[in-house]
C-alpha cells in the first residue's frame, strides 16, 4: 500500500497540460466564433444603413462600433447593390498576438434609392 501513495498525484501532474491546452483550445475557438458573428453583424448592419439611404459615414460608425476592434470597413454601391465587407486579426482576448486569424464578413443588401 505504501507504494501507492503517490500515485493520483502523478497523474494529475501528467494529465493537468492536456487540460488546460484543451481550455485554450476551447477559448481561442470561442472568442474566433465570437468575432465572427460581431463582424457578420455588422456588415449586415451597415449594407442595411446605406441600403436604406442614409450616408456610408454613419454606416462605417455603426459597423466599428459592433464589430471588433481593428475592423476594417468597406463600403460599394454598384448596380442597385450595396456590398459591405469587413476584415479583422483576431485571437485570443488576453493573448492578443498568438493565435490570430483574419476574419471576414461580407454583406449585400438592395439599394432602396430610386
Amino acid at each position: 500500500m505504501t507504494r501507492e501513495r503517490g500515485m493520483v498525484t502523478a497523474e494529475a501532474a501528467v494529465v493537468a497540460p492536456f487540460v488546460l491546452v484543451l481550455g485554450l483550445a476551447l477559448l481561442w475557438c470561442s472568442a474566433l466564433g465570437i468575432a465572427q458573428v460581431r463582424l457578420s453583424d455588422a456588415t449586415r448592419e451597415a449594407a442595411r444603413v446605406v441600403a436604406r439611404g442614409e450616408p456610408v459615414a454613419s454606416a462605417e460608425r455603426l459597423a466599428r462600433s459592433q464589430a471588433p476592434d481593428g475592423t476594417t470597413i468597406r463600403v460599394r454601391r454598384a448596380q442597385g447593390l450595396v456590398e459591405v465587407r469587413a476584415t479583422v486579426r483576431a485571437g485570443l482576448p488576453f493573448l492578443p498576438h498568438v493565435g490570430t486569424r483574419r476574419l471576414h464578413a461580407h454583406a449585400v443588401a438592395a439599394d432602396e434609392q430610386p
